[in-house]
């Protein structure tokens, strides 16, 4: 459980059509088995010292966000406390570590006990149980600077949530100690102080990671990078029945059927998380980390499911969803309440280089409109533009205005899930889920960004499965001002049905820069106080584990331009 108070919040499918040529991309789809994905035996070595993560070569740059404020300190360059009188008879850290939402001076430690991940449980005791953790400046622990305990609660899955207090924009190793047995070690850092201007910061945005549909080879080229940190954009798990290996394309599977109870969300969170290459992400740096559907169902929106059969039981699942995602996610928040609001927007900021405000597209949206219709290519009914519907609810607007407005910083981002720029085709709403959906609020939120003179606006997106780069205008699509550039990541590992000639027909919706359809990967960005790049890689496939990943391409944005352009075209080998 948490040792602090909690960060104070701060603030599909898609569907193109054209006349000769159709895509059907998934909007972060549906759903895999308890197989790990055969990776990397790093994350899963017995020896404690042989599962640290290789930093020789990572430079010690400065990064972070908004702290919260702490009500208590751990204990500084001080020994251990003592275990109690408990031995675990397997290894509870199968799961490996993670930590996030870094703060100037704080981040999050994350680990859960689970010896029998897959068992109802984790094949722990009912009872509480104390963790032990330790934070160095080097991987073998031989410089350790802050320590502490903290309670793993049966009630929380023995989650752990450390508010590890410690020193301003450095990189760190941490390791957890129970029962016996000493976790992997993960590498984080902290934020840089607000009142300096990093060189530059170099992070990872991401989302979509089907079990099924595919091996997690984008995550094991993230480890590779070793980034200042990740902004994962939804889509974490796929709470779908099982598929079959071999049929749709799996390469594994969730072996179990749909997920929507408390303790078969936990479940499915243990399979995923069970993947060398995620442990192998996560360990790597810290996470900043939003929800989309499929925490919880396909296209729900706020309180309403998907299927009205479901309504009855939906408010229950829901917080079963978010209970067990905040349980198996390394945040800055505390747990969530029954028949409460559970506000996870917040902002990181990393010195005066980059304030990140993070939105939840879910919780507060309106239901989509016209019945959610889909490849639709008549006119939109008239509730699409009702001004009383929105995507992210007037509260969660008003805080992300009040963030930017406020920012010292050079680059202003908002990390969200659904594709934000206007892709209508011929006036058509070509997918209701999406921010076309909801043109009022998003038309309001892109004039405001140009009254209110905010300057060097990027937009992160996850979703929908191909990667795409686009230029938001305000005033009119193709001839207004430029107001912000957005990066859509294509999805870690789930897939899509593309057919032929469909990129054409993309690549001519006005302020579209680009667009890659088939390949499955990240965005990694380098951010300088002059210039923003952004790379998409790619992997060859992710039907194989050990594929090869490549360069589809880098595009720049010079500050104070708002305009995105190619600089380098596929790399290779």
């Amino acid at each position: 459980m948490r040792q602090t108070v909690a960060m104070e919040p701060i603030s599909r499918r898609l569907f193109l059509a054209g006349s000769a040529a159709v895509v059907v991309v998934a909007g972060c789809s549906d759903d895999d088995d308890n197989e790990p994905s055969g990776s990397s035996p790093t994350a899963a070595a017995s020896d404690p010292a042989a599962r640290a993560i290789d930093t020789a070569d990572v430079p010690d740059t400065t990064e972070g966000s908004t702290p919260p404020a702490p009500t208590a300190s751990p204990v500084t360059d001080a020994p251990l406390p003592t275990q109690p009188a408990i031995v675990l008879e397997s290894d509870p850290f199968t799961l490996g570590v993670a930590s996030g939402d870094p703060g100037v001076e704080s981040v999050v430690l994350w680990t859960r006990l689970a010896p029998e991940p897959l068992a109802t449980g984790g094949g722990m005791p009912g009872d509480d149980i104390q963790v032990d953790w330790e934070v160095a400046l080097d991987p073998d622990f031989a410089e350790v600077r802050f320590t502490g305990s903290t309670t793993a609660t049966a009630e929380h899955a023995h989650s752990v949530h450390v508010h590890a207090q410690i020193d301003t924009g450095n990189a760190y190793h941490y390791r957890f100690h129970t029962g016996g047995h000493t976790s992997p070690v993960g590498r984080t850092r902290t934020a840089p102080s607000m009142s300096g201007e990093p060189e530059s910061v170099r992070f990872a945005s991401a989302s979509c990671q089907h079990y099924e549909s595919g091996y997690y080879v984008a995550h094991r080229d993230i480890a590779s990078q070793q980034p200042d940190f990740v902004v994962w954009l939804g889509d974490y798990i796929y709470e779908g029945g099982a598929g079959v290996v071999g049929q749709n394309d799996n390469v594994r599977t969730h072996g179990a059927p749909e997920v929507t109870s408390l303790d078969e969300y936990r479940g499915r969170y243990a399979l995923y998380k069970s993947d060398a290459h995620l442990q192998a992400a996560h360990a790597a740096c810290p996470w900043l980390i939003t929800w989309d559907d499929h925490e919880v169902e396909n296209n729900y929106a706020g309180g309403v499911p998907q299927d009205d059969a479901d309504q009855p039981a939906f408010a229950q699942r829901r917080h079963d969803a978010y209970q067990a995602w905040w349980e198996h996610q390394p945040v800055d928040l505390p747990p969530p309440v029954l028949g409460e609001d559970f506000p996870i927007y917040r902002s990181l900021r990393w010195g005066a280089l980059m304030t990140l405000a993070v939105l939840d597209g879910r919780q507060y949206r309106s239901d989509q409109a016209c019945g959610g219709a889909t490849l639709d290519l008549d006119p939109p009914c008239a509730q699409t533009f009702d001004e009383s519907r929105t995507m992210i609810g007037e509260a969660q607007e008003r805080w992300l205005f009040d963030e930017l407005n406020a920012s010292p910083a050079t680059w202003n981002v908002i990390a969200q899930q659904t594709l934000f720029g206007d892709v209508t085709l011929g006036g058509a709403v070509l997918n209701y889920d999406q921010w076309d959906g909801y043109p009022v609020q998003r038309n309001r939120i892109v004039d405001r960004l140009a009254s209110d003179s905010i300057q060097d606006v990027v937009v992160l997106t996850g979703d929908i499965h191909f990667a795409g780069t686009g230029i938001i205008r305000s005033g009119g699509r193709g001839t207004g001002t430029p107001v912000a550039v957005e990066f859509v990541a294509t999805s870690i590992s789930s897939g899509g049905r593309i057919d032929p000639g469909v990129t054409a027909v993309v690549q001519a919706i006005p302020d579209i820069v680009d667009a890659e359809l088939e390949h499955r990967g990240y965005i990694l960005h380098t951010v300088t106080p002059t210039q923003w790049q952004a790379q998409y890689r790619m992997a060859e496939t992710v039907k194989q584990p050990d594929a090869t990943m490549f360069q589809h391409a880098i595009y720049n944005i010079d500050v104070g331009t708002n305009v995105v352009t190619i600089a380098e075209g596929i790399v290779r080998g």
